[in-house]
């Protein structure tokens, strides 16, 4: 499953692959001498101080945090599908899994909203959490740890309220959410990063939806085969896919690590000088480079 065709040739995926493995490995240098620990002149240290319960809102960011460990994940899983031999369909899947995991981590780690917001967005996720704990619980109907999670939820509840957050009614009145509705993952994504198209497109693939895969991981059959006029099909790594996947999943990341260095206030030049080198790498034009148009 070689590519070699006259618009992205074996070394230039091979390229790409290199530079995706250099983002992670690089960033991790950079994260790691900080021992995840804020500038003290950080917005994250003064929302910590200001904070009326600063454990809560030092949980907010480690779960963007969490979030960002699971997209690096994604991409390194994905890094890993399109190196030889090349798979042709889980690599997208991988690329939608770093989208989900991006969005959170961008909308926990987001720069430009106050702590109330950070708690209200957090308090949101963790009520979602424990919903879906119950679900998976029901199936085996585990009954004594389903008492437990509905524990934990009055126990969240409570802290919401004592920090001057409302619980949100559904129409019968009902506790339908803590501080604020969840949003769904597509909002989320289409919100933080505006890729809901690709989205859709990678989560048709999940899926298993064949106009999905027939599109992103198939190719029809060049051979003419005697007695036989039907389209034959073969699996194919598209190389202006890997192109476009590979475009979705560094810019997402690259988002992602702004948005820490911004909240720890953490040495700017610094990952800029990285995600400038990881674009030059990439052959990325001046226009991708969002860090260079905020100010």
């Amino acid at each position: 499953m070689v590519i070699q065709n006259d618009l992205y040739s074996r070394e230039n995926v091979l390229n790409m692959i290199s530079a995706m493995r250099n983002l992670i490995d690089d960033s991790a240098v950079l994260f790691n001498k900080y021992k995840n620990m804020p500038n003290p002149e950080s917005i994250a240290i003064r929302e910590w101080n200001d904070s009326q319960n600063k454990e809560l809102i030092k949980d907010v960011c480690y779960r963007g945090i969490l979030s960002m460990e699971s997209a690096a994940d994604h991409l390194m899983a994905y890094a890993d599908s399109i190196s030889e031999p090349a798979k042709t369909i889980a690599p997208w899947t991988c690329v939608r899994g770093l989208l989900e995991s991006c969005a959170l981590a961008l909308w926990f780690l987001d720069p430009n909203i106050n702590a109330h917001e950070r708690l209200s967005r957090c308090f949101a996720f963790r009520y979602s959490g424990f919903m879906e704990q119950k679900k998976f619980l029901r199936v085996d109907n585990a009954t004594i740890e389903i008492e437990k999670v509905e524990r934990r939820i009055k126990k969240v509840e409570q802290d919401a309220i004592l920090l001057g957050y409302a619980p949100v009614l559904n129409k019968k009145g009902e506790i339908d959410g803590i501080a604020q509705s969840m949003p769904s993952i597509i909002d989320l994504i289409r919100r933080t990063l505006n890729r809901e198209g690709e989205y859709r497109l990678l989560s048709g693939i999940a899926h298993g939806h064949h106009w999905a895969i027939g599109k992103m991981g198939f190719r029809v059959c060049e051979e003419e085969y005697e007695d036989n006029n039907d389209l034959t099909y073969e699996k194919y790594l598209h190389p202006e896919i890997v192109l476009f996947a590979t475009d979705i999943a560094v810019s997402a990341f690259a988002n992602v690590l702004w948005y820490l260095w911004q909240l720890y206030g953490w040495n700017e030049e610094e990952i800029k000088n990285l995600l400038n080198k990881i674009y030059d790498q990439l052959h990325y034009k001046k226009k991708q480079r969002f860090w260079n148009s905020i100010r």
